[in-house]
């Protein structure tokens, strides 16, 4: 047995001792070790029974058609990864958007979906994003000592006034109830959540949630100071989507 460049060949004698060889065992046989095969067949063939060159230059050209489609197949697999990744690494630029995909609920609006992660499978980009079920405005007040503090105590018709995005109202007095009690009562009215929240200060704050946004806030013979700023909530079950199935991104 001998090697020659990872090439490992067995040989035997036949009755007349002539060399021949018997087998040839490599993993990534080259072109190269080839044509040592060939003069080494050459050096040690049967002088009455000679081997046929032109047989072998045919094996030969061959081989080298397979190695240079071998080499196309192993570009072409590293081109597609590449753009694997880079498409992969594109798509991610939308996380934390909302897309649409065509989906659309029982009253046929359009469904909306915020994504949350992209993953490819198999050379396809998917997302995993979660349906958006509502927006709100939010209106903070300003911070009081206590959920228990009054109000207003001075004036008998002091209100605020809550308006949602369909132009309904609902007026409620201020005067002489706790922001808990205001809260509380908020809260019945449908679209409308109201909660009096303790913040890292020690302090109470009058945190009021109207569904649907375009809402509004009045009062009369009251000034009470808040901010206003707005709101998404979302389902709580992922969706996975294809990404080429995307219509539109905001």
């Amino acid at each position: 047995m001998s090697t020659t460049s990872s090439v490992t060949t067995s040989s035997a004698t036949d009755a007349y001792g002539n060399s021949y060889t018997t087998a040839v065992s490599n993993d990534q046989l080259q072109s190269e070790d080839f044509i040592t095969l060939m003069l080494t067949e050459l050096k040690l063939q049967d002088p009455t029974n000679t081997v046929d060159s032109s047989t072998m230059m045919s094996t030969q050209l061959q081989l080298s058609t397979l190695e240079a489609n071998t080499a196309t197949v192993e570009a072409m697999e590293s081109l597609q990864a590449t753009f694997e990744q880079s498409a992969l690494s594109s798509s991610s630029a939308i996380i934390g958007n909302i897309i649409e995909n065509g989906d659309t609920d029982d009253e046929g609006n359009t469904k909306q979906y915020k994504v949350s992660s992209v993953s490819m499978t198999d050379g396809e980009i998917s997302l995993t994003a979660y349906e958006l079920t509502g927006y709100y405005d939010v209106y903070y007040f300003d911070e009081v000592s206590s959920s228990s503090d009054i109000v207003n105590s001075s004036n008998e018709d002091a209100s605020i006034s809550l308006t949602n995005g369909d132009g309904t109202s609902y007026s409620f007095s201020t005067y002489n109830k706790t922001y808990k009690d205001l809260a509380t009562e908020i809260s019945q009215k449908s679209g409308i959540t109201a909660s009096v929240a303790q913040n890292n200060d020690g302090n109470y704050q009058l945190i009021v949630s109207i569904s649907d946004g375009s809402s509004s806030i009045s009062q009369s013979n009251s000034s009470l100071k808040y901010s206003q700023d707005s709101a998404t909530s979302y389902s709580s079950t992922a969706k996975t989507i294809s990404y080429n199935n995307i219509t539109k991104i905001y």
